[in-house]
């Protein structure tokens, strides 16, 4: 009798595994877009306090410093006030949101890329994965053996861990925009039923 009851027990902990693994990565993420957003509010405050000369002039020193507080005061979570506005005055919302800073902890973060095997490493990574689950629609893929096939193996720690992140952040949301499926076990995850 114990074991029917720790069954279910049992899989709703995995399941509640899972979700937490999912909520850590994407707040890891955030905390990640924060700090980017962080340096580059830091490189426009160290422009108008002239700390650095600019090398294009007065006014390529006052372009750059507007589009570094347009990439900082954009955020990626829910439109805001300013956005709303923005759409109504038939600017584009998504580009606001989705542009890039060029700061430190960008490039580092990115650096994990070039330990990509060669035949993904020019791919966006959502189309790196799912070219792996339709290869074998049936086989039930773990997040590692994913992040094993898509990196090199001479490869730094840290750089799997990167990659580890993303693919996780890219498996759970196609899960949830059904692209493909949970596998049974936590991490787990197939093209097919």
């Amino acid at each position: 009798m114990d074991n029917t009851m720790s069954d279910p027990v049992l899989s709703k902990l995995l399941a509640a595994k899972s979700d937490l693994a999912e909520q850590e990565a994407k707040l890891t993420a955030l905390l990640d877009s924060i700090k980017a957003k962080r340096a580059s509010l830091k490189a426009v405050l160290e422009i108008f306090d002239g700390k650095k000369t600019a090398v294009a002039g007065q006014n390529g020193a006052i372009a750059a410093a507007q589009r570094a507080a347009a990439a900082v005061v954009s955020t990626p979570a829910t439109p805001t006030k300013a956005a709303a506005q923005k759409k109504a005055a038939g600017q584009s919302v998504k580009k606001t949101q989705t542009r890039k800073t060029a700061s430190k902890s960008y490039s580092k973060r990115q650096g994990w890329r070039r330990y990509l095997r060669d035949e993904y490493r020019q791919l966006p990574m959502p189309a790196v994965v799912l070219s792996i689950l339709q290869s074998q629609p049936k086989k039930v893929f773990a997040i590692a053996e994913m992040v094993d096939l898509i990196v090199d193996e001479p490869s730094p720690e840290l750089a799997r861990k990167w990659a580890r992140k993303r693919v996780t952040n890219i498996l759970a949301e196609g899960a949830r925009n059904n692209q493909w499926y949970r596998g049974d076990d936590s991490g787990c995850y197939r093209y097919a039923k």
